[in-house]
């Protein structure tokens, strides 16, 4: 098996599973379906291209939390008034003109080692090279969260749970770490491996994982 690694780091970067409109969540670390999204996005793989999308849903997948950051929350609002004569928003029920406040929760100062594997060698180097080149924006789970740090992080043999485990810790990252691994049973379910990312239908599977926490090697 090999993986492609991805750091993700920003100073904001948002990864929800049961977001709605007005209520946007975000988990302590980086969604399969966040995850296999930018994947996706640096692929130039459509949103409707639900074919292209299953071998990128069907890596596995560890997260290393490197840098936890911190929880915050926006509040933000939309509408609540006119513009030449119409309201500007209008809610789910139908009813216009009303303020829609929308409460947005991200992760501050974060910072994640990813790896992805698989037995197709071929897919996981056509992966690392449109990391290097995305042909589509990358960004940290939404579109104003971009990373700060170069994404692509090279390919490496064996597991992502080995190929994590033998990393030695960032400079700002602590020695020992969390992390969340795919597992085939005893493992907490996730609803997050996506199956569609069609506007009009995106639907997603559940997957089993766990926590470990590890010693990283010396630099």
């Amino acid at each position: 098996m090999k993986c492609v690694l991805l750091r993700l780091e920003g100073p904001m970067q948002s990864w929800g599973i049961t977001s709605r409109f007005d209520e946007r969540d975000t988990t302590l670390e980086p969604t399969k379906s966040g995850v296999v999204g930018l994947c996706a996005a640096a692929l130039g793989i459509a949103r409707e291209d639900d074919k292209s999308l299953q071998p990128l849903a069907a890596l596995t997948m560890a997260v290393r939390v490197d840098r936890p950051g911190s929880v915050a929350t926006d509040f933000q609002t939309a509408g609540g008034g006119t513009m030449n004569g119409k309201s500007g928003v209008y809610r789910a029920s139908g009813k216009s003109g009303d303020t829609v406040i929308s409460r947005r929760a991200y992760l501050v100062d974060a910072s994640f080692l990813v790896a992805l594997g698989s037995d197709d060698h071929h897919l996981v180097g056509r992966l690392n090279e449109a990391l290097q080149s995305p042909a589509w924006p990358l960004f940290l789970g939404r579109r104003s969260f971009v990373p700060t740090t170069a994404i692509a992080q090279g390919v490496r043999d064996g597991t992502p749970e080995e190929v994590l485990a033998s990393i030695p810790a960032t400079n700002r990252g602590e020695k020992r770490v969390r992390m969340v691994v795919e597992v085939s049973e005893d493992g907490v379910p996730r609803n997050d491996l996506p199956i569609s990312f069609a506007s009009h239908d995106r639907r997603f599977a559940t997957r089993l994982v766990a926590n470990r926490e590890v010693e990283l090697p010396e630099g």
